[in-house]
């Protein structure tokens, strides 16, 4: 198993404190050993004393409750998402410059604790590209935001290309290979942008079903909050515009 204890013993589970909302806490520290070189990194255990705030607590894979579905935030993800967030914070700490690079190695480690732990090789890909993305866009300045351009462009260009494909000829079909062809453009990046770019197009649909779905539900969750006299929480779908609103309990009505 490729996460064990502190003492290097396999790893038969990881005591947590559930702080409410969708908060966690590791009371007790473990460690993964990298299958490629033999390297441990430890995953600390979160300050109990102190409230669970950025950098003392997890929420496992950080997925919004509308797609857990597709991509549910904890199972066989939970351990590599508790060893990332705990990377994570570290890169967070370190000095500016450093930032960006300490995140590429976190988000490399995940997707290869992913597949260790058992996520099939797809859908670790999904989760590290999306990890890779946000390291982007909060340490990669005006480089991360080009990026993330080309990424959100080339998906677009990749949907317009089957649905032309489709209705009018298959030479659109050509379109497929642009985004592949423009990812060197990146440099070291490539192999995200590929990721990001394909995958994204590929799960658009889905995410926009979820999103939708989840929408229509609170919309029904509303209407009988509102026939039952408003008893309890207000119904609230999901995602809301503020992120962290979605990973709080509802706020009950008085």
């Amino acid at each position: 198993m490729p996460f064990e204890t502190v003492e290097g013993a396999p790893l038969d589970g990881v005591p947590l404190l559930y702080r409410m909302g969708r908060e966690f806490q590791v009371t007790r520290p473990f460690a993964y050993r990298d299958p490629r070189d033999g390297v441990v990194t430890l995953v600390p255990a979160h300050d109990t004393a102190r409230p669970p705030t950025s950098g003392n607590s997890t929420d496992f894979a950080s997925v919004p409750p509308f797609l857990w579905g597709l991509i549910a935030n904890y199972g066989p993800q939970t351990l590599p998402a508790i060893l990332h967030d705990a990377m994570v914070e570290q890169a967070r700490r370190a000095p500016e410059p450093e930032r960006l690079a300490r995140r590429r190695v976190a988000d490399d480690l995940f997707r290869l604790a992913l597949v260790d732990n058992g996520i099939h090789l797809l859908r670790a890909r999904v989760m590290w590209a999306a990890v890779g993305l946000e390291s982007r866009w909060r340490h990669g300045g005006l480089g991360g935001r080009i990026l993330i351009a080309q990424v959100a462009l080339g998906a677009l260009a990749l949907i317009a290309a089957v649905v032309l494909g489709i209705l009018l000829t298959p030479w659109w079909m050509l379109g497929l290979a642009l985004p592949a062809t423009l990812a060197p453009l990146q440099r070291t990046s490539a192999p995200l942008v590929v990721a990001a770019t394909y995958l994204g197009a590929l799960y658009a649909p889905l995410v926009l079903g979820a999103f939708l779905a989840a929408h229509v539900e609170g919309l029904i969750a509303l209407v009988v909050w509102l026939a039952t006299g408003r008893r309890g929480p207000r119904p609230q779908a999901e995602p809301t515009i503020v992120w962290k609103a979605e990973y709080g309990p509802e706020r009950l009505t008085r």
